[in-house]
């Protein structure tokens, strides 16, 4: 970023989310998730993948986007993470359809919120 705009023309303008947001959609995801573990895991599988750069941008977003389909909120939330030109609008697709792969590959503020790596919880400890 320089001068405060957005080196990447046409992202669109929202606030940028932090570390602390993204810890907070972690939450989200695992209460959400809360009978179905293996759904947050491959939610922090898909991050770590894209961090470790075994898939890149347009991957992960298509990841995520099948991972949660149908999830309205939790796509919402994920969204936040991303500019407005890759945002997830397919919230209503349904279980067996397919989800739109026309997406863009720019710069994504979630690439700086997952410099760090996510642990995978347990059950003994608290996130």
């Amino acid at each position: 970023m320089v001068g405060g705009k957005s080196k990447h023309m046409g992202e669109g303008s929202k606030p940028k989310a932090n570390k602390d947001d993204a810890y907070a959609y972690l939450r989200v995801l695992r209460d959400h998730f809360h009978n179905d573990s293996k759904k947050y895991d491959d939610f922090v599988a898909i991050m770590n993948n894209f961090k470790a750069r075994r898939i890149d941008r347009d991957d992960c977003i298509k990841e995520v986007e099948k991972l949660l389909r149908g999830q309205r909120n939790l796509i919402s939330g994920f969204n936040t993470f991303l500019p407005k030109s890759l945002e997830i609008t397919n919230y209503y697709v349904g279980a067996g359809e397919a989800v739109s792969s026309n997406l863009e590959v720019r710069h994504s503020a979630a690439t700086k919120l997952l410099a760090r790596p996510v642990t995978i919880r347990s059950s003994s400890s608290s996130f």
